[in-house]
């Protein structure tokens, strides 16, 4: 039943009414609060900061094991556009996404993400992120079939596909992430500052 909800979420996203999708998601949850996929969906939705911290704090309380809102949580933390913006909550997140949801392809996806913008291409260690994937044997998501150019791909080719798609789109914000980077890191050092 909770699916059906989700697809009209997506049907109204497509369609551009992003007010229509919330107001459809926020109806399901109140029938299906145990659902993941529709609490990951309506924090995609939100558009500030505080509505997306917001709307994750409830959905960790309300599904803690869901890979797909643990997901959600580690893309907040690397929105270069965000005040949230936190490589190492974004790590932690990811990692209870894998552990708790390793079918979903998306968290895999986004530790190729995060091995970029922590490492660079030429240290990020995609090797191990593929042998977790690989043992995980993710079969959906977004993302995951976005990068997943036709049903005959296996596990490790996708994967492949989604490095270069990631590093695209990484190549092409380049700046904004820069940015972000400099921004945190000075955030960090402030704190570090402080705790002394």
């Amino acid at each position: 039943a909770w699916k059906t909800y989700l697809e009209s979420v997506q049907m109204e996203m497509r369609a551009g009414d992003r007010g229509r999708a919330i107001a459809i998601a926020k109806k399901a949850l109140e029938r299906h609060r145990g659902a993941g996929r529709l609490w990951a969906i309506l924090i995609q939705l939100c558009e500030d900061d505080e509505e997306k911290l917001s709307v994750f704090k409830k959905a960790y309380q309300a599904v803690p094991k869901s890979g797909e809102v643990w997901c959600e949580g580690a893309r907040m933390c690397m929105d270069p556009r965000s005040l949230l913006f936190d490589l190492g909550t974004a790590r932690k997140n990811l990692e209870f996404a894998i552990r708790f949801t390793p079918q979903y392809g998306d968290s895999f996806v986004e530790m190729l993400r995060l091995e970029l913008l922590e490492k660079g291409p030429e240290l990020a260690d995609f090797a191990a992120v593929e042998r977790v994937c690989i043992s995980s044997e993710p079969n959906y998501g977004h993302l995951w079939f976005t990068c997943k150019r036709n049903r005959l791909e296996g596990t490790r080719q996708v994967l492949r596909n989604a490095q270069k798609v990631v590093l695209l789109e990484l190549q092409r914000r380049r700046n904004l992430y820069q940015y972000a980077l400099v921004v945190s890191m000075q955030s960090q050092s402030e704190a570090a500052g402080k705790d002394q």
